[in-house]
């Protein structure tokens, strides 16, 4: 059976998946959203007038917008949501121990003070 890029992907093929989904559909809206927040990203450059993100506030502002674009490209892109729950949770916790030893770097160059 030849599945084609407009067809939707039945879960015979994916681990874990409860229902069929339209690609096109998830990728399209995916796309999108990534735009959204890429233009509220550069708005922090071109507006920096704007209160959401005054000088105190311009770091957790991009952080916050980088964690959710990230989350979402894992999360469709590497198709984490049909992956077995061993796999989701391994790619976790290298994720949640590159940040922690990312942290440990920065709070040992006094990047904190």
């Amino acid at each position: 059976m030849t599945i084609t890029s407009h067809d939707d992907v039945p879960t015979t093929v994916l681990d874990g998946a409860v229902k069929d989904y339209s690609r096109d559909k998830v990728y399209v809206l995916t796309a999108i959203f990534l735009a959204v927040l890429t233009v509220i990203e550069v708005f922090t450059y071109t507006a920096p007038d704007f209160p959401l993100w005054a000088e105190e506030l311009l770091i957790p502002v991009l952080m916050i917008l980088m964690a959710v674009k990230l989350f979402t490209i894992l999360y469709i892109f590497m198709h984490l949501k049909f992956d077995k729950p061993i796999l989701t949770r391994i790619f976790y916790s290298g994720l949640l121990l590159a940040m922690f030893v990312y942290i440990a770097m920065l709070a040992a160059f006094r990047f904190w003070f």
